[in-house]
């Protein structure tokens, strides 16, 4: 496979994996293949090692441990909104107005919040998810020898995690590991944490390499 497509489907898989672990509470499959992969099993450094996780079963693991510490950190405490932290009053803001939905429908981006749990467009998973879309983008215009297109891309990577994500969501990230009771969710915010400020970096870097920065 093509260095470049490899990077790049890495990234998304990495975005779609971080995506499922914020937006709703860990099922029995996903905690399993979790477990049972040793790749995925050294992003979760310390949950490794937490007795809990090695003697009890996956559905007791998440009836007692997980379900318990994500309502805690994600529903009750440190809401995943960029509006909470962005906004003077700090609340949830999912109407036309919010500025996070307005630079989805910008770039052709929608999305039913009726098909998810979350509030608001601007939720973290949901804008981890619309990085998804733009790396397509990028790959779908690389394959074309679209250089134009492939450098559109990675430019729209740069705005949306210079004016969006990086604004709000470490210091969101942050607080919620420093929140959280259980070895799981720590791994899962510092994991986020660090994959977040990586690819800001691989975006820079790319943008770089071509000369194209704005």
């Amino acid at each position: 496979m093509d260095d470049k497509i490899q990077e790049n489907q890495g990234r998304i898989n990495m975005y779609a994996f971080i995506s499922r672990l914020l937006i709703e509470e860990v099922d029995e499959n996903l905690l399993e293949k979790i477990k049972n992969n040793p790749d995925l099993l050294e992003l979760f450094p310390n949950t490794k090692e937490w007795e809990s996780f090695k003697t009890k079963s996956t559905k007791e693991l998440i009836d007692e441990d997980l379900n318990v510490d994500y309502t805690t950190v994600f529903i009750l405490n440190a809401y995943p909104y960029e509006s909470v932290f962005m906004n003077d009053e700090g609340h949830i803001n999912p109407t036309p107005t919010n500025p996070t939905l307005q630079f989805y429908l910008e770039h052709g981006y929608e999305i039913d919040l009726n098909k998810t749990r979350v509030l608001s467009p601007d939720h973290i998973a949901v804008e981890l998810e619309f990085m998804i879309t733009l790396i397509q983008e990028q790959l779908k215009a690389y394959s074309m020898n679209d250089q134009e297109g492939e450098k559109k891309a990675l430019n729209l990577q740069k705005e949306f995690m210079e004016n969006h994500i990086l604004q709000w969501a470490p210091i969101y990230l942050m607080a919620a590991r420093d929140m959280s009771e259980t070895p799981f969710y720590y791994d899962v915010c510092q994991m986020a944490l660090d994959f977040i400020m990586t690819d800001y970096e691989y975006i820079l870097e790319q943008l770089e390499a071509e000369n194209v920065s704005k």
